[in-house]
């Protein structure tokens, strides 16, 4: 059965809703708008559904189908922000770019099509349409906040994971495993990097420039960690890679440091990001030890996130892989994506987790695009998964 139409007209139905992310873009719509119109989607669907989290104006969307008991439960997980930009937005679903062609029949164009407004609509269609019957429960769990700070898959993992022994309601057991629902053109996503944003501070004492004797030149202090750093990266780069992922990486973000033109800098701060793989050791301890020489006064965690790798012979795993290869006609790509995502939270929770999504172009570029074609594909895959994991059998 066919699903073309009715996750397009959807698709449109959500890509018309501004969600920008107001923690990247000042005065973004926020997700509270499209968390609604999901929920009551939802429920005249026979789902339980509410919103939740601790900002009322950017809720995320918890869901769950009730199968019949004794089967397993499936998560489909997504986030409903989007990062704004100076392309097709919100209502401009269809229409020219800044003049240009207008977009192909297959293509629907517009902010968060891609990233990932059609693997919403994809996961709502396949969980809607659902057999009656399943033993297993199907979940769906739309985050808030997954462009900035996943706010909201925290959220809702907390509240899945809440008062086990409690009798079991829509929030109150976590599921088996988990299909998360990013952009993948229909590959499938077994491992992603993981990453940790670190403040460090040089600290040194002004003096005037044309007696730089009296002073501590802290630019000075962190152009040896600037040298430290690179030696770091050139050492990662060297590394035994990971099949899918490659090597870490670390570099340097930002930098701010001195006054004037006439004035020793007494403070130098650098933001670094180092990117993880699976298994890596927190890397903090790591950054320390190569600073240390070049006298940090502090490295100050700012935010850290686990790579994500699942096991290629995992229950979901096999049943994502299985369902691709049906629906595409050939064997599905395997791959691991050097960005990172919520199914990092997901999969350090205890879920078991894959990434696969619906292809198309410009993620967080000025025109954005999605194909129905895909998304048709994407509700088939998730179908079958749905049958795989939650089976009528329990299997």
């Amino acid at each position: 059965m066919t699903h073309g139409a009715e996750v397009a007209a959807l698709t449109r139905r959500l890509v018309a809703i501004d969600a920008t992310n107001p923690s990247l873009v000042p005065g973004g719509a926020g997700e509270r708008e499209l968390a609604h119109l999901i929920a009551e989607w939802l429920i005249a669907r026979g789902f339980e559904a509410r919103l939740l989290g601790a900002d009322p104006a950017r809720p995320s969307v918890l869901a769950r189908r009730r199968g019949t008991g004794g089967g397993r439960t499936l998560l489909l997980a997504g986030h409903l922000d989007t990062v704004g930009g100076a392309g097709i937005g919100a209502g401009e679903v269809g229409r020219p770019e800044r003049g240009g062609p207008v977009a192909p029949a297959d293509r629907i164009v517009g902010r968060g099509a891609y990233d990932m407004a059609g693997g919403l609509a994809a996961a709502m269609i396949a969980a809607s349409t659902a057999p009656a019957g399943l033993q297993g429960d199907l979940v769906l769990a739309f985050a808030a906040d997954e462009e900035f700070g996943s706010v909201g898959m925290e959220e809702l993992l907390a509240t899945m994971g809440a008062d086990a022994g409690v009798e079991a309601s829509v929030d109150r057991l976590l599921p088996d495993a988990a299909v998360v629902l990013e952009p993948t053109d229909l590959e499938v996503t077994l491992a992603h990097r993981g990453f940790a944003w670190y403040r460090v501070e040089y600290e040194g004492r002004a003096a005037h420039g044309s007696q730089p004797a009296l002073g501590i030149d802290a630019i000075d202090r962190a152009i040896d960690g600037l040298i430290a750093l690179r030696a770091l990266g050139s050492r990662l780069d060297a590394a035994p890679e990971h099949p899918l992922l490659g090597t870490g990486s670390v570099r340097v973000a930002t930098i701010e440091g001195g006054s004037d033109a006439a004035t020793v800098a007494d403070r130098c701060v650098l933001v670094v990001e180092r990117r993880t793989l699976p298994g890596e050791a927190d890397p903090r301890a790591e950054l320390e030890r190569v600073l240390a020489p070049s006298q940090p006064e502090r490295v100050v965690p700012l935010v850290a996130r686990p790579a994500m790798e699942a096991d290629a012979d995992s229950p979901i795993a096999r049943a994502v892989l299985a369902a691709v290869e049906r629906v595409t006609g050939r064997p599905a790509v395997r791959r691991g994506d050097p960005w990172w995502t919520d199914a990092g939270l997901i999969a350090e929770a205890g879920i078991p987790a894959v990434l696969v999504g619906a292809a198309g172009g410009g993620a967080h570029a000025d025109e954005e695009w999605v194909s129905i074609d895909s998304l048709d594909r994407l509700v088939e895959v998730l179908e079958g998964v749905i049958l795989a994991i939650c089976g009528q059998n329990g299997s």
